[in-house]
């Protein structure tokens, strides 16, 4: 496939490009997993939202990067596509991330779901994803995209640079 095939890049939000995780583990002392396992996951996360931490996240270290690469493919549309985790905090979340791409001067066209397994409807044989979940990385290579699991900018631009 050559970059005349492809259509579209997505790119995910949270630990792609903003360090969800950092923010999380300062604010409560623990990574999402483990207050997962501790049952406490759900008030943390509404506490996290309701003091608007999505607005505040860093930027991921090699963020800059990655848009760096991206922004040189200027004949690639490229677009945000992030998951507000469920419909009853879509309207809160998304707004939040809203304004933390707009304080970053990320301009890309957003597209909030609630909820990552909807990310999949967005697929199509030319479009790639890049996101740092599994789970969304199968379902959306299920549906025909072509998924990049991101671990870190580096390893993703090696796979991404076969494509574009």
């Amino acid at each position: 496939m050559t970059s005349n095939s492809i259509t579209m890049i997505y790119v995910d939000m949270d630990g792609v490009i903003a360090n969800f995780n950092k923010r999380y583990v300062d604010k409560f002392g623990l990574t999402p997993e483990e207050t997962r396992r501790k049952n406490n996951f759900s008030e943390n996360f509404k506490k996290f939202i309701d003091d608007r931490e999505f607005a505040n996240l860093e930027l991921m270290p090699d963020a800059q990067l990655l848009f760096s690469f991206l922004n040189s493919r200027g004949d690639i549309p490229k677009e945000i596509l992030s998951s507000t985790a469920r419909e009853d905090s879509h309207a809160a979340i998304s707004a939040q991330k809203h304004e933390w791409l707009k304080k970053h001067n990320i301009n890309y066209k957003e597209n909030f779901v609630p909820g990552k397994r909807l990310k999949a409807q967005y697929a199509t044989p030319t479009s790639i994803l890049i996101d740092d979940t599994i789970d969304v990385i199968d379902a959306w290579n299920k549906a025909g995209g072509i998924g990049i699991l991101h671990k870190n900018a580096v390893s993703t631009l090696a796979i991404l640079s076969m494509y574009v």
